[in-house]
C-alpha cells in the first residue's frame, strides 16, 4: 500500500503494520485516493503548460523574466519590424537592432520579429542586444506561416538571394527591405521592395523611419494565395511539397518546327540536343534544386550506383544550401546554369535575362572557384532572350532528347514512362527528382539508362572528342 506510514513501518525496531498504526495517536493526513491523484493531477498538469508553450513561437529574449510579456498580438499602436537572416547577415544585424533602438527612442512602439533558421545571438553581439528592449521575438524557419508574415509592417532580408518568406511578404504587399545584391527580375523595380547596401546604416535608419511614418497600424496587405506566387518564381525547388501541380504547356506544332531548325542550323558547341551515337555514353541531367532534403538522397543513388551526372541548378537555390553543390562537385558530377530564379526567359526584359545568367554565374563562382561553363533555360524555353545571354557569357546551351516527366508522376508512371522509352547512346536524359515517386524510380532509371554496355557520364564527357 502507498501511504505515508509504510517507511516507518519498515524500520529496524519499529515493524508495525498498517492496522496497528492508525490504532494510534498517528492519523494520516492525506487519504489514500488523494494521495494517489496529487502527483497525476501535478503531472498533468505540467504537460499542458508545455504543450502551451510549445505551440507558442519561440522567443529570444536577454532574461528569462521578460519572456512571458512578449506576445504576437500585435497593438494597432505597434510599428512590427519582421527581418529575415542568413549566415551572411552579421553586422547587418547589428544595425537593424541599433535602427530599431534609435525608433524606440523617438517614442515609437516598435517590436523586431526575427525569422532565421539559427538562434538570431550567433550573428549579433551582445551589446546590440542589451540595448534592444525588450528582446525581439525569434521564429525559427519550420514556423514560419503567412499570418506571422502578415504581423509585419514591414520585412528586412538581411542575406544574398531572396528566400520564399520574402516571395510571400512581396506578393501579399509586404513592403520589403533588403540588401541582397542579387534580385531577380520579378522583384527588381516593384514599388514595395528597396535596396539597400550592406552596411549602409543610415539608409536602413532612413528607410525604417519612413515606413514607420506611412503605416498607420493598418497595413494594406494580405495574405495571397500560395498559387499566385508562380507569377514570381515560377515551378522552382522554393515550393517544394507545397507546389500546386505546375500547368503542363502543349508546345504548337509550330515551335517544334523551329527547334528543329535551331538544331539544325547551331553549332552543338553552342546549342546541344544529343551527344555521338558512336559512343556507349549517356548523360543524366538534373533540373532544379538544390533541394536540402531530396538532393542529397540522389547523390546518394548516384554515388551507389557508381554514376556521374550534370546538375542544373538555380541560383536562388544553389545560394541557400552552397554545400550541397560543393557536394555534387567534390562527388565528380558536373554542375550547370539553370537562371536564378527559374523564370520564363521570353517574358523577360533583355537587361533581366542577362541578370538571371549573371547572377547564377556569380553564385556558382563564388561557390566552386570556376567559370559555369552549361546553361539549361527553366521550361526548356528557346528564344532569343535565353540563347543569346547564355552565348555572351560563353556557354554551351544543354537541351535533351528523353525527357520521363518525373516532376508530375505519381508512383509507377516513371517505371510506365520506362516501359515505353528505347535508349540510345549519345542520348540526354532529364529528371528532377523533386518528388518521392521520382526518388524511388532513380534506380531503375539508371539501369534501364546503362542497358547495352553504357556508360552514364557528363556532359563534358559526352561531347568530348
Amino acid at each position: 500500500m502507498l501511504t505515508q506510514f509504510m517507511p516507518t513501518s519498515l524500520q529496524p525496531g519499529n515493524r508495525r503494520d498498517n492496522f496497528s498504526l492508525r490504532s494510534s495517536v498517528l492519523k494520516q493526513p492525506v487519504p489514500h485516493a488523494e494521495a494517489l491523484h496529487r502527483p497525476v493531477a501535478a503531472l498533468k498538469a505540467e504537460l499542458d503548460v508545455a504543450r502551451v508553450k510549445k505551440s507558442v513561437l519561440p522567443t529570444v529574449t536577454t532574461n528569462s523574466a521578460e519572456a512571458s510579456s512578449v506576445e504576437l498580438r500585435r497593438s494597432s499602436e505597434e510599428f512590427v519590424i519582421g527581418a529575415v537572416l542568413g549566415p551572411d547577415s552579421k553586422g547587418s544585424f547589428d544595425d537593424l537592432l541599433a535602427a530599431c533602438a534609435n525608433l524606440r527612442k523617438t517614442g515609437l512602439s516598435t517590436r523586431l520579429v526575427i525569422f532565421a533558421s539559427h538562434d538570431p545571438r550567433r550573428v549579433s553581439t551582445e551589446a546590440a542586444i542589451q540595448e534592444l528592449h525588450p528582446p525581439f521575438q525569434w521564429v525559427p524557419d519550420e514556423l514560419i506561416t503567412p499570418d506571422s508574415l502578415l504581423e509585419c509592417d514591414v520585412l528586412v532580408s538581411l542575406q544574398d538571394g531572396v528566400p520564399l518568406c520574402v516571395l510571400r511578404a512581396v506578393s501579399s504587399h509586404i513592403p520589403i527591405i533588403t540588401t541582397a545584391v542579387r534580385i531577380p527580375e520579378a522583384l527588381r523595380n516593384r514599388p514595395n521592395v528597396k535596396v539597400i547596401r550592406h552596411g549602409d546604416k543610415e539608409r536602413l535608419q532612413a528607410a525604417l523611419q519612413q515606413q514607420s511614418e506611412e503605416t498607420n497600424g493598418d497595413p494594406a496587405h494580405g495574405f495571397v494565395p500560395e498559387a499566385n506566387l508562380s507569377s514570381l518564381y515560377s515551378d522552382t525547388y522554393l515550393w517544394g511539397g507545397n507546389a500546386h501541380p505546375a500547368v503542363i504547356e502543349r508546345a504548337p506544332k509550330g515551335h517544334a518546327l523551329i527547334k528543329r531548325a535551331l538544331f539544325s542550323a547551331v553549332p552543338k558547341s553552342q546549342l546541344l540536343e544529343h551527344g555521338n551515337r558512336d559512343r556507349p555514353q549517356i548523360a543524366i541531367t538534373v533540373d532544379d534544386g538544390p533541394d536540402p532534403v531530396r538532393t542529397p538522397r540522389m547523390l546518394d543513388i548516384f554515388r551507389d550506383h557508381e554514376v556521374k551526372a550534370t546538375f542544373f541548378v538555380v541560383g536562388g537555390a544553389a545560394e541557400q544550401y552552397p554545400e550541397v553543390v560543393r557536394r555534387m562537385r567534390n562527388e565528380g558530377h558536373e554542375v550547370g546554369s539553370h537562371s536564378y530564379s527559374h523564370p520564363y526567359f521570353d517574358k523577360l526584359s533583355w537587361s533581366g535575362a542577362m541578370r538571371e545568367i549573371g547572377m547564377t554565374n556569380l553564385v556558382l563562382n563564388r561557390i566552386l572557384g570556376e567559370k559555369c561553363k552549361l546553361f539549361r533555360p527553366p521550361h526548356g524555353k528557346l528564344s532569343l532572350r535565353s540563347l543569346l545571354p547564355a552565348w555572351v557569357a560563353g556557354q554551351q546551351v544543354v537541351m535533351w532528347n528523353i525527357d520521363l516527366k518525373d516532376y508530375r508522376a505519381s508512383t509507377g508512371e516513371v517505371e510506365k514512362q520506362l516501359d515505353q522509352t528505347v535508349f540510345a547512346a549519345g542520348d540526354i536524359i532529364l529528371y528532377h527528382g523533386t518528388s518521392e515517386p521520382a526518388l524511388k524510380a532513380l534506380p531503375n532509371v539508371i539501369e534501364s539508362a546503362l542497358g547495352k554496355n553504357r556508360n552514364a557520364v557528363t556532359i563534358s564527357e559526352l561531347i568530348r572528342h
